[in-house]
């Protein structure tokens, strides 16, 4: 087969396909063909015969890089579902973009796609234009090729391939449904809120342990300081030690902290994807039921096994979706606790600064930069108190859309 890819010319003219219409293919483990509906058939202008038990790449264009593929095969084959805009190359040489949603399903995998149409699918064609240009195309290359789009998406304001995935299948689906003339998806819409709401928790503590970074020299400078004052910095020398203890205790809390408000966000990039490929899988699902009702020729396809196989997996994932909003909610209630510990510090470092306050205006020597240090440390008291306020707000509003989110997508039809 791949001699026949080879032989296919190139051609930069589109195969039309609408935007209401969604085409699934299903695979083997290996990758080769075992099922599709009448749409993937015909986009892609090869007969049944040509397709069926040949492997999925005699569609690949060249236009695509290897690393796509390498980061498709490696999340797959790790038994997790994977997204990806794809160029594909039909019979005669044309193109046509898809969205791909490539999932585990029994016997091999899934993959169900729609037509992009977003502002990040021309983005990412940029991209791809680019690893095809300075990437390798050779299996070594592929691997490279993944690092470099994964660096890619950073610039481009994705925290990881998760992140990136959820972002790109929700706007495809909400752009989709402007071109339908369909109302916007209040599930869409509510997740749109919380992955904003877990952006700003990781944003607010970096900023917290930036302040602390900036903070850092103020136990020691208090050392230097009652070192200078002798018998009368003893009062200074014992609130240069509580600092220390509490700014100890910070710094080891601070990998966690900011560890666990990058769960959050990676818990909710994850339920977000689960639950757009749960709509997709769903509506790919009603419409491939419509082909058996209307006895579309699948050429000796099971159709009845293969709706099966369909209407299992958009159950599955609508059940990921849903313990997906679960995991949303336990993995705040996790960094709540978190957040209490830090405020728990936050609470001792008043105390030491009021008491450093105190004894500032009371020495008479040395006075300026002990003020300046007793500044600095309120300066890091503030953001820390400020940090947490704000964090403690967006924890708030994440528990409730995904409390309410769970009502949604409970009642939607089984």
């Amino acid at each position: 087969m791949t001699g026949i890819r080879a032989r296919v010319p190139i051609v930069d003219n589109e195969v039309p396909f609408a935007f209401e219409e969604l085409f699934f293919s299903r695979t083997d483990q290996r990758g080769v063909i075992l099922a599709g509906n009448s749409v993937f058939q015909r986009v892609s202008l090869y007969g049944w015969s040509e397709l069926i038990r040949r492997p999925h790449n005699i569609i690949r264009h060249p236009d695509m890089p290897k690393g796509v593929f390498w980061l498709l095969w490696d999340m797959i084959k790790r038994g997790e579902p994977v997204g990806a805009y794809v160029k594909n190359r039909a019979k005669d040489g044309r193109y046509y973009w898809v969205f791909a949603v490539v999932t585990p399903i029994e016997g091999g995998y899934l993959s169900v796609r729609l037509k992009p149409s977003s502002p990040l699918s021309a983005a990412v064609a940029e991209e791809y234009a680019s690893l095809i240009a300075t990437v390798s195309d050779n299996k070594a290359g592929a691997r490279i090729g993944a690092e470099v789009l994964l660096q890619r998406l950073a610039v481009l304001g994705f925290e990881d391939y998760a992140s990136f995935m959820a972002a790109a299948l929700s706007q495809e689906i909400m752009a989709r449904n402007r071109h339908l003339g369909c109302h916007p998806d209040a599930v869409i819409t509510y997740f749109g809120e919380l992955v904003a709401a877990a952006r700003s928790l990781l944003h607010q503590a970096g900023l917290i342990f930036a302040a602390y970074a900036r903070s850092e020299h103020v136990p020691v400078n208090l050392r230097v300081q009652a070192a200078h004052l002798g018998q009368s910095g003893a009062v200074i020398d014992t609130i240069s030690s509580n600092y220390s203890l509490i700014s100890s205790e910070i710094r080891s809390n601070m990998d966690r902290f900011i560890a666990s408000a990058a769960g959050v966000l990676r818990t909710i990039n994850n339920g977000f994807f689960f639950v757009c490929t749960a709509t997709i899988q769903r509506e790919a699902a009603e419409q491939f039921s419509r082909e058996i009702a209307l006895s579309v020729d699948l050429e000796g396809q099971d159709q009845h096994e293969e709706m099966r196989l369909l209407d299992d997996q958009r159950i599955a994932y609508r059940q990921k979706a849903i313990d997906g909003l679960t995991a949303i909610n336990d993995r705040v209630s996790s960094f709540r606790q978190d957040c209490a510990e830090m405020r728990r510090l936050a609470a001792g470092l008043e105390v030491t600064r009021i008491m450093g306050k105190v004894e500032s205006a009371r020495q008479t020597v040395i006075q300026s930069g002990l003020s300046e240090l007793i500044a600095d440390l309120e300066t890091f008291q503030a953001a820390l108190t400020d940090g947490l306020k704000e964090i403690d707000s967006n924890n708030q509003h994440i528990q409730t859309n995904a409390r309410r989110l769970v009502e949604i997508v409970g009642q939607q039809s089984g």
